[in-house]
Parts: C-alpha cells; sequence; structure tokens
C-alpha cells in the first residue's frame, strides 16, 4: 500500500469516527439540554462573570495595602477556592459553547424566515 492509499484510508476511517462521535454526543448530551436558549444561557453567563469578579476582587483585597505582610494561608486557601470555582464554572460554560460547535445540542429553530 503506497503512503498516498494509506492517508486517504486514515483520512476516511477519521472521517467516519468524527461522524460516529458526533452521533454519540449528540443523542446523549442533547436530551439532558432540552430547552436550549440564549435565554437559558445568562444564568450560567452571570455566574461565570460574578465569580470572576470575586476572584478578582478578593485577590485585589488581599493585595492593598498590606505593609509588607503576605497573605496568611487562609487568605489563599479562600483565594484558590474562589479561582478554582470560577474556572470550573467557567470550563463549563466553555464545553457548552463546544457543543453547540460541534452539533451536540439541538438549538432552536428561529421563528423569523430569512
Amino acid at each position: 500500500m503506497t503512503q498516498d492509499t494509506t492517508g486517504r484510508s486514515k483520512s476516511r476511517f477519521m472521517m467516519s469516527m468524527e461522524h460516529v462521535l458526533r452521533e454519540i454526543n449528540h443523542e446523549i448530551i442533547s436530551p439532558a439540554i432540552p430547552d436550549m436558549s440564549v435565554e437559558n444561557t445568562v444564568p450560567l453567563m452571570i455566574t461565570v462573570a460574578r465569580l470572576r469578579a470575586d476572584y478578582l476582587k478578593y485577590a485585589f483585597q488581599l493585595s492593598g495595602d498590606r505593609s509588607d505582610r503576605h497573605p496568611t494561608e487562609d487568605e489563599l486557601a479562600k483565594l484558590k477556592h474562589l479561582r478554582e470555582t470560577y474556572q470550573e464554572m467557567l470550563a463549563a460554560a466553555r464545553e457548552l459553547e463546544h457543543c453547540i460547535d460541534r452539533g451536540y445540542i439541538d438549538l432552536p429553530i428561529s421563528a423569523t424566515k430569512s
């Protein structure tokens, strides 16, 4: 088998696998989020923004006028918790975007026709 033939076989295999993975993900994920709409994503976006703000606000609070004092172990633990909470919800929001982009979630059909 030539390299060209092997390359084409590999490409066809990968395309078939991609198709199957897309179908599987759609079959499992779309029913889990049946009412997808921009309005339904707003609470997630607001939560991510609030968590980001909480994390940054606390970081500024820790760094403001400390007179050469470093954050305590408890303060750093709280900062870490705020960061991890923010990053976890951000990862969920990004995963939602990925699922929408890949067609894993059914989107509402626009009421207006083009």
